[in-house]
């Protein structure tokens, strides 16, 4: 768990933005990943000299204007919050921070959907959720790494939420991912490089979060169609029926479709836009 360049230039990049960090929980105390160059360029930009117990606890009390908070399962690094996000948070502890930020934790926790169900509880309303967590190309580094469409469908105005912002940094740009029930398509990559997902989503209002479990979009307009009524005609006729359904053929076509769009350069993959150059504050 920890803040490496492209994480500390994407919380720039929120405060920037406008987000008011305030009373600051993380999950797990995040250690930094900088070499003595990275260091040296964030110092600057910030007028702050950082990073001397090898903790981010100065860098988020810049962010917060006071000190951050850490939950972990064990106290072994220092955590001012003991609890495992296996198990639902206790109630004294929801409605309680202006900002959660996970550098790196969600994908070591197995019962992932409590996990998150944890942070969105805990977040008081128009706070936060800052979640920088694997995509693409770490397998093996913890129990999962997540899809786009996980977090899209998770922080939905039904859960309470609006994902405002989602980044990726790769091939020396960052660029924006797109949700894929807007787009009508299934969000993928393939490259050589390890892909994070640089996620802010801000609770909105307050309702019961997972009233109704999150679903794949492309499902859900497949349920939404005529399939359903399709599929009840006679067995003799249903291969046929489903080979002449308009949104099946659609369907196949985009798929068609994706298997050709997995590429980083915008121009070829309609999921991402390019936001600037890597090196730069998002």
């Amino acid at each position: 768990m920890g803040l490496d360049i492209k994480a500390i230039r994407f919380l720039l990049g929120e405060k920037a933005r406008g987000i008011q960090f305030g009373k600051t929980l993380t999950l797990g105390r995040q250690s930094v990943y900088l070499n003595q160059q990275e260091r040296a360029e964030v110092s600057k930009i910030i007028n702050i000299e950082l990073f001397s117990s090898g903790f981010a606890d100065e860098f988020l009390a810049y962010l917060a204007g006071i000190p951050s908070l850490s939950m972990d399962a064990s106290a072994y690094e220092g955590a001012q919050i003991l609890h495992d996000m296996n198990i639902p948070v206790e109630e004294k502890y929801h409605n309680s921070f202006d900002t959660i930020i996970d550098g790196g934790t969600l994908e070591h926790v197995f019962n992932v959907p409590v996990a998150i169900k944890n942070c969105m509880e805990m977040l008081k309303l128009g706070g936060s959720l800052i979640l920088m967590t694997p995509w693409h190309n770490f397998s093996g580094h913890g129990f999962y790494q997540f899809s786009p469409e996980l977090f899209y469908s998770t922080f939905s105005e039904a859960n309470g939420f609006e994902l405002e912002r989602m980044l990726i940094a790769a091939e020396g740009n960052w660029y924006s991912v797109k949700n894929p029930s807007i787009i009508n398509k299934r969000v993928e990559i393939r490259t050589s490089e390890e892909i994070l997902l640089f996620i802010t989503a801000r609770k909105k209002s307050k309702t019961e979060i997972f009233k109704n479990w999150p679903q794949q979009s492309d499902y859900v307009s497949a349920w939404k169609s005529d399939l359903n009524s399709s599929l009840q005609k006679s067995q003799s006729s249903i291969f046929k029926t489903l080979s002449e359904n308009n949104f099946l053929n659609k369907l196949r076509s985009s798929w068609r479709d994706y298997k050709k769009c997995q590429a980083i350069n915008p121009k070829k993959n309609p999921a991402l836009e390019y936001v600037c150059g890597s090196k730069e504050i998002p």
